[in-house]
C-alpha cells in the first residue's frame, strides 16, 4: 500500500476517534437529558453515520489494495475483512450489524428509535475502538 493510501486511511481513523470522544460524551447523559435535546439525537446520528461510513471506506479500500474481493454489499466489507483475518471473527456480526445502523439512519432517518441508539452509545461504541485497533495493526505490517 503507497504511503499517500496509509495517510489517508490514517485520516479517517483519525476522525473516527474523534467521533468517538463526541459518541462517548452523549452515552454518558442520561435517556431525559439525551432525548430532551434534538442537538444530541441528531449530532449522535450523524456522527455514527459518518463513522461507520469511514469503516467502510477504509475497509474497501484495503479490499481493493490487497485484491480480497468485490464486496457486493456493504455488509460484505466486514465479512471479507474478517475472511482476510484483518478483523477478529468474533465481531463479525456486530460489525455487520453496524452497516443495518448506518442503513436506518440514512434510509429510515424519520424512524430512528433514539433508545436504540441511546443504548448503542453506552454499549458498543467498543466495536468501533476494536476496527480501530485491527486495521491499524494491519497497516503497521
Amino acid at each position: 500500500m503507497s504511503p499517500l493510501d496509509k495517510e489517508s486511511l490514517q485520516s479517517k481513523i483519525a476522525r473516527i476517534r474523534r467521533n468517538l470522544r463526541e459518541l462517548k460524551r452523549l452515552g454518558k447523559l442520561p435517556y431525559k437529558k439525551y432525548i430532551q435535546e434534538d442537538y444530541h439525537t441528531a449530532v449522535a446520528e450523524r456522527l455514527l453515520h459518518i463513522s461507520i461510513e469511514a469503516m467502510l471506506d477504509i475497509g474497501s479500500h484495503i479490499i481493493a489494495e490487497e485484491g480480497l474481493g468485490e464486496p457486493l454489499e456493504y455488509r460484505n466489507v466486514f465479512s471479507i475483512l474478517v475472511k482476510a483475518k484483518i478483523l477478529p471473527k468474533n465481531k463479525e456480526e456486530d460489525f455487520v450489524n453496524l452497516t443495518g445502523l448506518r442503513n436506518r439512519i440514512v434510509h429510515l432517518y424519520d424512524t430512528i428509535d433514539h433508545k436504540r441508539i441511546h443504548s448503542f452509545l453506552q454499549h458498543n461504541l467498543n466495536d468501533f475502538e476494536i476496527f480501530i485497533k485491527k486495521v491499524t495493526q494491519y497497516l503497521a505490517s
